[in-house]
């Protein structure tokens, strides 16, 4: 009877006491901290917790997270996170989308084609040396002139027909090629993205009674970056400069981020931040040291960088245009262009190299030289042959990258919050903003300034006939600047790119902006002041400049002018400066700087004059 009893109360008691429930939970990309280097992840999901323990399962993640560095992170003070793994899951992969399919078939048509005309034009081939070969037509008895005409006429109008008809499969090859190519490069960076192994994280928590809570899951992924990028414009010399920080973002996590707060960081969680120790330095006689260490016998390094080559055809040696060219087991691969040529990086030494053809044999090669020319072999069962290979990004064509320039001129100034942290700044981003996972550049508006700035105009005559606009601005630390591209405007006119390398201890940043055509300097020679004489044992000639400035604008204006004389370094050269107009002298360098100022439609004219005495019987070049 006690048996009977206590079998009842084991069936009656609540499930969650002897068992651990387990459940698959939807999650969405939240928040992403993109770093210059790497990128922090956060995942929000909505679950329920019984009381006891509950088994999360997060799936279809990316495959490239870093396992050390994940955080899980309940909302609830009920919740305790019991443990926290994570695995790769090789079953569950991308499925291959139908545009997939239809280039994989178009490229298969294409080969096919190619194919083809490639036995038509053979034929031809065959049929010219045919003729060619046997033009002999008079025999033995020799040949009447309506036979002989005939002939030639045959010969000429058939020849014809067989170039005429060559050159038109040799056209239509090469536009076949042409479109393997670019189906290739497309299915080179589809394929990155599907039928890859995703990961998941398999999450234990213990709740104090049945709630419901949001549980992140935050995690790192190398594969994603961003660089500084700006737009300066300037109106005119009596305005602001305005300065546009934007940010050119790129990923290729797996995942894609869709409608996510994005945080732009200054930091880079990849580089060590561990101070180097510094050793005891003991001095000995002959204390010469040498980084080098020589490797054991017979050992050698693997290569590593750039692998250049061309495909062919093992049989004919006819190049194989889009081909694939994969790092065996990475992301990175390429597609022969249409002269069946490739370039590669190899990003690791002891890489492989793949090489994949529709219709032909795949082939592995070890990358340990930057040459390498491939041959590919003819499959036997070439028609039945599907090739779903390709797992490299593409960076995105001309198209896109205007497309993506386009949309950005659109956009509104993005409202924006900046957090100055210990050693890094962050730009949080207040609006969602969606980045595929398609390794391109995506442009983000981050902040824009209106910065006071003093304008002036450079020249160096002896080097440039154009008079340079130069914007400079004091304290630019204050916006929080990365080194990084800028476009330039003046005055509404696109003026070029410049790059800004802001590693400098200076506090004033100078910034050439551009031509001005409204102010006009030419140097010239002074002919009659030039001259060339012996004196005695030395030789001694006479240069003289005159550098010619004019002011067409309505406005005065400030410019500086750099010139230079020649600087001895010999005890025998003598130089000596007789005409300088008052500009500035270095003597070390032998710069001369004039700082003038132009009233409106002004011009002037700037001197310089120097000697140079040298022995006779050397040869010295004066300028």
């Amino acid at each position: 009877m006690k048996k009977q009893i206590l079998f009842f109360l084991l069936i009656a008691s609540p499930l969650w006491v002897f068992s651990q429930v387990e459940k698959i939970v939807d999650s969405e990309i939240k928040n992403v901290i993109v770093y210059q280097q790497g990128s922090l992840i956060t995942r929000e999901a909505k679950c329920s917790f019984q009381k006891g323990k509950t088994t999360l399962i997060f799936k279809g993640l990316s495959s490239k997270i870093d396992q050390d560095n994940l955080q899980v992170k309940p909302e609830n003070d009920n919740l305790t996170i019991l443990s926290v793994s994570h695995s790769i899951d090789y079953l569950n992969k991308t499925s291959s989308a139908k545009e997939l399919d239809k280039l994989e078939s178009k490229k298969r048509d294409i080969a096919d084609s190619l194919k083809i005309l490639k036995s038509i034009k053979a034929v031809y081939e065959q049929e010219k040396d045919m003729i060619v070969s046997n033009k002999s037509i008079g025999g033995t008895n020799g040949v009447n002139i309506a036979d002989l005409q005939g002939a030639a006429a045959f010969f000429r109008t058939r020849l014809s027909e067989i170039e005429t008809n060559t050159y038109q499969i040799e056209r239509k090859s090469y536009h076949l090629k042409e479109r393997l190519v670019e189906i290739s490069k497309q299915l080179l960076e589809l394929n990155s993205q599907t039928d890859l192994p995703s990961s998941q994280v398999k999450v234990i928590v213990s709740s104090e009674k049945v709630i419901e809570s949001t549980v992140k899951l935050e995690y790192l992924i190398a594969e994603a970056s961003w660089t500084a990028d700006y737009d300066i414009r300037i109106k005119d010399v009596d305005s602001p400069l305005n300065l546009t920080y934007k940010a050119k973002v790129t990923q290729n996590s797996g995942e894609d981020w869709k409608d996510v707060r994005l945080t732009l960081s200054t930091g880079n969680p990849s580089v060590s931040n561990s101070k180097p120790d510094l050793e005891s330095y003991y001095l000995t006689f002959n204390n010469f040291y040498s980084n080098f260490k020589p490797s054991s016998a017979g050992s050698s390094k693997k290569f590593t960088g750039k692998i250049e080559g061309t495909v062919t055809d093992a049989d004919d040696g006819e190049a194989l245009p889009g081909c694939n060219v994969v790092v065996k087991g990475t992301t990175t691969g390429t597609v022969s262009d249409i002269n069946g040529k490739f370039s590669i990086e190899v990003p690791s030494s002891g890489s492989t190299l793949v090489f994949s053809y529709i219709g032909y044999e795949h082939l592995e090669l070890p990358a340990n030289t930057s040459f390498s020319n491939v041959k590919l072999k003819p499959a036997v069962m070439a028609l039945q042959e599907v090739v779903v290979t390709g797992y490299g990004v593409s960076k995105g064509d001309a198209e896109d990258r205007e497309e993506a320039a386009t949309r950005a001129k659109k956009r509104e100034m993005i409202p924006l919050a900046i957090q100055k942290q210990q050693t890094s700044t962050d730009f949080k981003i207040n609006i969602p903003y969606s980045i595929p996972s398609d390794n391109k550049e995506y442009d983000v508006s981050m902040v824009q300034y209106e910065v006071p700035a003093l304008y002036s105009y450079s020249a160096v005559p002896k080097l440039s006939k154009d008079v340079y606009l130069v914007a400079r601005f004091t304290d630019w630390t204050r916006y929080n600047m990365l080194d990084g591209n800028a476009s330039l405007f003046f005055k509404g006119i696109y003026q070029g790119e410049t790059y800004l390398n802001l590693k400098s201890l200076e506090d004033t940043l100078s910034l050439s902006v551009g031509r001005d055509k409204e102010i006009i300097i030419e140097r010239e020679a002074q002919k009659d002041f030039t001259s060339k004489g012996i004196m005695n044992s030395y030789k001694k000639e006479l240069k003289g400049w005159n550098i010619n400035v004019k002011n067409n604008k309505d406005i005065a204006v400030k410019l500086v002018v750099e010139d230079q004389y020649p600087v001895s370094k010999s005890d025998e050269i003598k130089v000596e400066l007789l005409e300088l107009s008052g500009a500035v002298q270095e003597k070390e360098t032998g710069k001369l700087t004039w700082n003038i100022e132009l009233k409106p439609k002004e011009k002037k004219t700037l001197l310089l004059q120097y000697s140079v005495k040298y022995p006779r019987e050397r040869k010295v070049l004066v300028e």
